[in-house]
């Protein structure tokens, strides 16, 4: 709204702070300079306000005492420009009669139809008519002054005298695109409304006419349907019909930024409406602490709210802290003109903060997305652009189990596998099969789990002797021979570095923020791995890497929002627990050999698969547990006479038995371990061959620190009877 620039303190308005004599009743040009200069919100509320009476006062002297004359709706979008006209109108010395008729016919400022142009409009009313209509060829409003049609100026914004049923989206999407003229929203796209949230439970798509008319989004949460309807037709809108847009004149009018509506075709504006914007003063939401915090202006620090052409004043705010996780509203309090965080439930038709007359709609927040309605510069996040770019270490994981994933690995030897059997180095210009490295043997077992026949593709780019500066000039070299779009990147740089000092440390932290943005702008998440355990003293390896380019890695990630593995933690067990000759796993004290990439991998599939069950005290798994996968069939639609797991008296601890007596071989029991010490493992059952990675699993074997796939399936031709496993740490 126009009003941003001056709240700023644009130097043409709001520089008088003389306080304005409360008991006077001003004249319109007294008033509307006061209101174009006081700098205070009282004073700005009181001149409009001595307007208005001043209006009243005016037509009642010349023997009309009807208010419509300040009330009429539709003249124009600025309170200066309307009382212009109305001081104009008053100048031009009509008689009582014409002023009375001509207020008749405008009636209470609410369109009776539309037309082409005036001309259209004249042929269709010869007579005239009661009542304002606006012609689309300019989007003015017309009223008849008793003898002709006569042209009332730009209509005014289409959210004024709309019906109070605005709805906010709070997740999901709505695309409106005036090009393909359809509107669409998504499955589970959330909005509130009065006190209540409500989705759509499918995907609906509708095809609509741009008219030029005002256009209104709204969802009828009662008939489940989505419709566009116009300026003539939103006077019969109902109860269970919800307002999610506004279009009016090629621009997006309602709400004014929202992550959650993308438009095609449609430029955005400052919206005026019944929902609250900052005009002056700064809000800044910080995603890491989940903190608003308020910055005002001018002596009194204040941050000015504005309701249409009502403003409201706040002093001092507070800052407010939530906890995240919930849908929250940030509310202006128009009794104690305070800002408020209100709590909302994220249940279908659940309760909300009531929309009370009291309190305007700021802001929401939700999964650490803001919305908002006001103009960006007046709210704005911490981090927005890295945080945009966020995402979770569960995004992969499922992933992984939905559709074929591609993966790099970007590291330096201990990611090409400088120590493994024939060992050649990865070379910029071409891919090189690395088949004993960590990257290809965790492409294998997450290819081998149930469930993830996706054919997954992990590429390994590590280059020996490379830091992350190298990578930072060689990103777009390094990535070229990959095939196909590359949806997941791990880095894993650091060894190599030397940040010993703290121009060293921000250099490294400089070439690692600038590869992780490289990456974003290609599409590829990225991902930080601490680096390999290793345990010689040359002075460029060594805790002290660990100390300093571990934590710096950590700590880029807490500040762009994605996931840091621990690989040096993990790979650090391995060579501390292992039961394995440590010299096999890392000869030269520096880099992994062919076993310890294979363990390495392990610890980094237990991150990946979802169903892993870490085991790192003693531990019972049974059917009781929903990381169990099984061909047997038992669900909650059978009785238990029809399940294939049973329930049983307790055995070994167990209170479930899988029973099947078939002919053919099935899985009766299925899990994924990770072992952070060695254990003995026993598996309990009758007549069943139990497997582990594939091979041939001995009852009370002792596992060593890794991955394990383990399974447990009948004997054909006899009944088959199984319960679970045991795991116990064995004695050191």
């Amino acid at each position: 709204m126009t009003n941003n620039i001056e709240a700023r303190g644009d130097a043409r308005f709001y520089n008088d702070d003389k306080a304005m004599d409360y008991t006077k009743l001003y004249q319109i040009d007294e008033a509307i300079e006061a209101i174009l200069q006081k700098k205070y919100g009282k004073d700005v509320r009181y001149a409009i306000a001595s307007a208005l009476k001043r209006i009243y006062y005016d037509a009642a002297q010349s023997g009309n005492a009807n208010l419509e004359v300040s009330l009429a709706r539709g003249k124009f979008t600025q309170l200066a420009d309307r009382l212009n006209s109305i001081v104009k109108l008053l100048e031009s010395k009509a008689d009582d009669g014409q002023v009375e008729s001509m207020l008749n016919n405008i009636l209470d400022g609410s369109p009776k139809g539309t037309y082409n142009d005036i001309g259209a409009l004249r042929s269709a009313l010869p007579s005239g008519a009661k009542g304002i209509y606006i012609t689309t060829n300019n989007g003015h409003w017309n009223y008849w002054n008793g003898s002709n049609w006569v042209d009332g100026g730009a209509y005014q914004s289409p959210l004024d005298g709309v019906p109070n049923q605005l709805g906010v989206i709070f997740d999901g999407l709505l695309t409106i695109d005036r090009d393909n003229q359809t509107v669409s929203i998504k499955k589970d796209t959330w909005f509130t409304f009065g006190n209540k949230n409500y989705a759509p439970e499918k995907d609906i798509t509708i095809m609509y006419n741009p008219s030029g008319l005002s256009e209104y989004v709204v969802y009828d949460f009662q008939n489940k349907n989505l419709s566009v309807i116009t300026l003539s037709d939103i006077s019969k809108i109902t109860s269970t019909q919800v307002i999610l847009a506004v279009m009016y004149k090629n621009a997006l009018h309602y709400p004014t930024y929202s992550q959650f509506i993308k438009t095609i075709g449609y430029r955005e504006l400052t919206q005026d409406t019944n929902i609250g914007s900052v005009v002056q003063g700064n809000i800044t939401y910080d995603n890491r602490s989940q903190t608003f915090s308020f910055k005002g202006l001018g002596e009194k620090n204040e941050i000015i709210v504005s309701k249409g052409t009502s403003y409201f004043t706040c002093y001092d705010q507070e800052d407010l802290v939530f906890s995240g996780g919930f849908l929250h509203h940030l509310v202006f309090d128009l009794l104690d003109n305070k800002f408020k965080l209100v709590r909302s439930s994220l249940r279908r038709n659940a309760e909300t903060f009531t929309a009370e007359n009291t309190k305007l709609l700021i802001a929401s927040i939700y999964l650490n997305k803001l919305t908002h309605y006001s103009n960006p510069y007046f709210i704005k996040r911490l981090g927005e652009l890295e945080n945009l770019n966020s995402w979770e270490l569960e995004e992969l994981i499922v992933d992984l189990q939905t559709k074929k994933t591609t993966v790099v690995t970007l590291g330096d030897s201990t990611t090409d596998g400088y120590r493994t059997s024939n060992y050649s180095g990865n070379e910029l210009e071409s891919l090189m099969d690395k088949p004993k490295t960590y990257t290809q043997i965790l492409n294998g077992i997450v290819n081998q789990q149930k469930g993830y026949n996706f054919n997954h593709k992990f590429y390994n780019r590590g280059f020996s002797g490379k830091t992350i500066a190298w990578l930072n000039q060689n990103l777009n070299e390094v990535l070229k021979p990959i095939p196909e779009k590359i949806d997941y990147a791990f880095i894993t740089m650091g060894i190599n570095d030397l940040v010993y000092n703290d121009a060293k440390v921000k250099a490294f932290k400089q070439d690692y923020i600038n590869v992780i943005n490289k990456l974003l702008s290609k599409g590829i998440k990225p991902l930080l791995m601490s680096t390999q355990a290793e345990f010689e003293n040359f002075n460029r390896f060594g805790n002290k890497i660990n100390a300093i380019a571990d934590n710096v890695k950590r700590e880029i990630a807490k500040e762009f929002g994605i996931p840091f593995i621990d690989y040096n933690r993990g790979t650090q067990n391995i060579l501390s627990n292992s039961e394995y000759d440590t010299r096999l796993l890392i000869p030269d004290m520096c880099h992994f050999a062919d076993l310890g990439h294979q363990k390495g991998a392990e610890f980094l599939a237990s991150k990946l698969i979802a169903q892993t069950v870490i085991i790192k005290d003693d531990v019972r798994i049974g059917y009781a547990s929903n990381k169990v996968s099984s061909d047997l069939v038992y669900s909650d639609y059978q009785n238990d006479e029809q399940k294939d797991v049973k329930w049983i008296t307790r055995t070994d601890g167990f209170d479930l038995e899988g029973q099947l007596n078939s002919t053919q071989t099935k899985t009766m029991f299925e899990v994924s371990v990770y072992i952070e010490r060695p254990s003995i493992v026993r598996y309990f059952g009758d007549n069943v061959i139990v497997t582990s990675n594939g091979q041939a699993l001995s009852d009370g074997a002792v596992l060593d620190v890794g991955f394990y796939r383990i399974i447990a399936k009948n004997r054909p031709g006899v009944a088959s009877k199984f319960r679970g496993l045991k795991f116990n740490l064995k004695e050191v």
